[in-house]
């Protein structure tokens, strides 16, 4: 496979949080870069945050899947009584990826040939003692998904359903230095990010724009792209 960049990057977001909308998006437009967000949750369930992500939609930012109730092990204190991966089957699974997909389509006016998922918590299984991997279900409908081991993911060998990334909260000269890190090697380097200035999970606004003007500035040697582009050019190498 041929990688005619030194690194590729992709700038993900989950959860769909008030502060990717308030901090994250003006930063990637004023940058001329495109992030791919995986909305869940409040973002999903209320009218009144339809709005907004139809405007990130339309400023040519990726909506990726990322279910509605943000199903994880039982053994997560956030879960919610009955949204645990254990109350789960594949049934249900896909009724809510399904409904996940309408609302993406018909509430951000955001349709694509190339939906992509990240599996919450980067658990991919499910079932009473979570023995059912619904990996197949999504390699059904999405042309890839991120999980979430803190590696570099190898274009030649990634498994493209379940992509490595690093969710991050450290500054911005630690970001870059792992951008740098992936263009020893042409790699490609996921970014995780949760809160920006805010929420949870967080990193500084000032280190996440200072990453996002690095990617910016170094255009020509850095592919920075969505999680799907990126995904499918590396499809298309390969035999």
């Amino acid at each position: 496979m041929i990688i005619d960049y030194r690194a590729m990057v992709s700038l993900t977001y989950d959860d769909g949080l008030d502060s990717q909308l308030k901090y994250a998006v003006p930063a990637l437009n004023e940058s001329g870069l495109k992030g791919t967000f995986f909305v869940s949750g409040e973002a999903l369930k209320n009218p009144e945050k339809y709005p907004a992500w139809r405007g990130a939609a339309s400023d040519g930012h990726e909506i990726g899947i990322h279910t509605i109730n943000h199903p994880c092990d039982i053994s997560f204190d956030f879960v919610p009584k009955g949204f645990a991966l254990q109350d789960y089957d594949m049934a249900r699974m896909r009724e809510e990826i399904d409904e996940n997909l309408r609302i993406v389509n018909n509430k951000f006016n955001y349709n694509s040939d190339k939906y992509v998922f990240a599996y919450p918590c980067g658990q991919s299984s499910l079932g009473k003692s979570r023995e059912i991997s619904y990996k197949p279900l999504i390699k059904e409908k999405f042309i890839a998904a991120r999980g979430v081991q803190s590696i570099y993911a190898d274009p030649v060998s990634v498994d493209l359903y379940e992509v490595p990334c690093f969710g991050v909260e450290c500054n911005g000269a630690e970001m870059i230095e792992m951008v740098k890190k992936a263009a020893q090697n042409g790699m490609w380097v996921v970014f995780l990010f949760h809160g920006i200035e805010g929420d949870y999970i967080s990193v500084t606004n000032r280190a996440h724009r200072e990453l996002v003007q690095y990617l910016s500035q170094n255009r020509d040697t850095i592919l920075t792209d969505t999680f799907s582009n990126i995904a499918a050019k590396i499809k298309s190498g390969r035999p």
